[in-house]
């Protein structure tokens, strides 16, 4: 697809492109606020919500490679639309669970379904926009998107949130439904539909001359060392992020009694987490911004880090709704800071017709980490407290910066 448009058509069409990404992202969010709760209202166990709100990363886990193929094969605009289509089935899934007599299993269908869909909108929407993306406006478009798929979450949080509180958690499904039916047909017309041909470049021809060429394709990636460094973070941050902290903040809402507005323990971390990723949102396109005009992509990685672990640690302790937004706004500003940077230096040293490839494993990263963090979250926060989870995440995030620094050398 590199080529294809020029430098000053892959502007617009890169704000199309993190449009699609914002909306597919609605329906992951929506179901955030609601199920931790609403499980306890059912009946459901501890652990079965956090295996619900892991099934769609696990799901992930299995399919995101098959995704990356096709992407890398046809390009991103008919995978994306297909993926669309898949959340909405997986969100009225969500919708029967709430007057079915085994809400578990149809909330469980919803979540593996879901995760089909959103394989294939994530991964083709970040390798549609490094393919149109120029070099020296490859940070702020990366951000854009990135930040659109962020944005999408926390916005089907508070939609959720909110009108489950004001009318019902099956409107809020309903509502996640509709618009990502809407971004399903918006993606035929917007996202590129060729991919570019590109030979693979083996690291040694000899030893892989009588292999498959799409055995050759995933040897060069994982033959990458800088890629290896990205996957590694990038599932440690989900793991911490998305993974425990989203799982476990309207419980911990809910027994430390921190409601804002009036609202309920739902609509509450609704907002709390709509702070987070708007804090985040700012910081990753600031970051997209600098790295088009720095020589360096990694010089951020240290500070980010550093500012998310010192999120947790605050969260570990907050007793009050204003420590709670501080350590949500560090955690928020510094994931930002840290996720564009390793994006952007996945799209400079990824050959261009391996983005697809390179990114379901980005994402496979991402699934591994946020898949273990609701189980581990959850079932830990009810045994040990959720400060003391809070405070062991941050320190196992400070063990990140070691790796980090070897990359930062590397590319010094």
């Amino acid at each position: 697809m590199t080529g294809i448009f020029s430098k000053r058509g892959a502007q617009p069409r890169g704000w199309s492109i993190a449009a699609i990404a914002f909306t597919g992202g609605v329906g992951g969010g929506v179901v955030f606020p609601i199920l931790p709760v609403l499980g306890i209202d059912l009946g459901i166990p501890a652990f079965m919500v956090g295996l619900i709100l892991s099934a769609n990363r696990l799901t992930r886990l299995g399919f995101n490679p098959v995704t990356g193929s096709l992407i890398d094969r046809f390009g991103a605009r008919w995978p994306v639309a297909a993926g669309l289509c898949v959340e909405a089935l997986g969100t009225l899934a969500f919708s029967i669970a709430l007057t079915s007599h085994r809400p578990s299993l149809w909330f469980l269908a919803g979540r593996i379904v879901w995760g089909v869909g959103s394989s294939l909108l994530l991964v083709g929407t970040l390798a549609a926009v490094m393919s149109i993306a120029p070099l020296e406006r490859r940070g702020s478009m990366v951000a854009r998107v990135r930040t659109a798929i962020s944005l999408g979450l926390p916005a089907g949080l508070l939609i959720g949130g909110l009108i489950a509180d004001r009318f019902s958690a099956n409107a809020a499904f309903l509502t996640a439904t509709a618009l990502t039916i809407v971004g399903a047909a918006a993606s035929v017309y917007v996202l590129p539909s060729r991919a570019r041909r590109e030979p693979a470049v083996p690291a040694n021809p000899a030893s892989t001359a009588a292999l498959p060429l799409e055995t050759v394709n995933w040897r060069t990636l994982l033959h990458i060392p800088d890629l290896r460094m990205i996957w590694s973070a990038n599932a440690l941050l989900f793991f911490a992020m998305s993974g425990v902290l989203l799982a476990t903040l309207a419980v911990m809402v809910q027994k430390r009694a921190l409601d804002i507005f009036g609202m309920q323990a739902q609509g509450s971390a609704g907002l709390y987490m709509a702070v987070m990723m708007v804090a985040r949102a700012v910081t990753a396109m600031a970051s997209g911004h600098l790295l088009d005009r720095s020589r360096s992509r990694t010089s951020l990685l240290l500070p980010a880090v550093l500012m998310v672990a010192g999120g947790f640690m605050i969260l570990g302790s907050a007793a009050h709704v204003g420590t709670v937004v501080l350590g949500l706004l560090l955690v928020g500003a510094g994931s930002g800071a840290l996720t564009i940077p390793l994006l952007t230096l996945l799209s400079d040293v990824t050959p261009h017709h391996l983005y697809g490839r390179a990114l379901s494993v980005y994402q496979w990263s991402s699934d591994f980490g946020g898949a273990a963090g609701p189980i581990a979250g959850l079932e830990l926060g009810q045994a040990f407290g959720y400060d003391l989870v809070y405070v062991a995440v941050g320190a196992i995030l400070l063990v990140m910066a070691l790796p980090l620094r070897a990359l930062i050398a590397r590319h010094r």
